[in-house]
């Protein structure tokens, strides 16, 4: 497995974080803050999308393009809060964006997971997946009570 810092990748991720902030906020007036704590919320509305999805029956492009944009949203989250750097991931012959974390130099690539929270449901749930990568210390935020998707 190797990792290739890319600035293009950042840029077109950072664009995508923003459409997803947009989504939620004109479709579900969810508002996010970048906090570690918004990861819930995406988590809870990727639920509702898997659940929609299984009458609708997505495209897999419409399934990419939801992807793109929360998985950017999340890999934005962890880049801005815990440092890590957007790129290329090459693993088994195939290369995808991902990031890499400053902190131990973990790669995961959130493209990919919430792709697949969007078509198995919650056995990729992206709020455990998100818990789970190294912290900076003293930076992370416990889940907050009682928390729900529709407020």
């Amino acid at each position: 497995m190797s990792f290739t810092p890319d600035d293009k990748i950042q840029k077109i991720a950072e664009a995508y974080s923003l459409d997803a902030c947009d989504f939620l906020r004109n479709n579900f007036r969810v508002k996010l803050d970048w906090s570690d704590a918004s990861i819930q919320q995406i988590e809870s509305a990727l639920d509702t999308f898997h659940r929609q999805g299984q009458s609708a029956k997505p495209t897999e492009e419409q399934i990419m393009r939801f992807a793109k944009m929360f998985g950017s949203y999340v890999g934005e989250v962890y880049r801005k809060n815990h440092e890590a750097t957007w790129g290329l991931v090459e693993m088994n012959g195939a290369t995808f964006p991902g990031l890499k974390a400053e902190l131990g130099g973990t790669l995961f690539w959130p493209w990919g997971r919430v792709r697949d929270r969007l078509v198995d449901g919650t056995e990729n749930n992206v709020w455990h997946y998100y818990s789970q990568l190294p912290k900076k210390p003293g930076t992370s935020e416990p889940p907050k009570k009682g928390w729900k998707f529709w407020k």
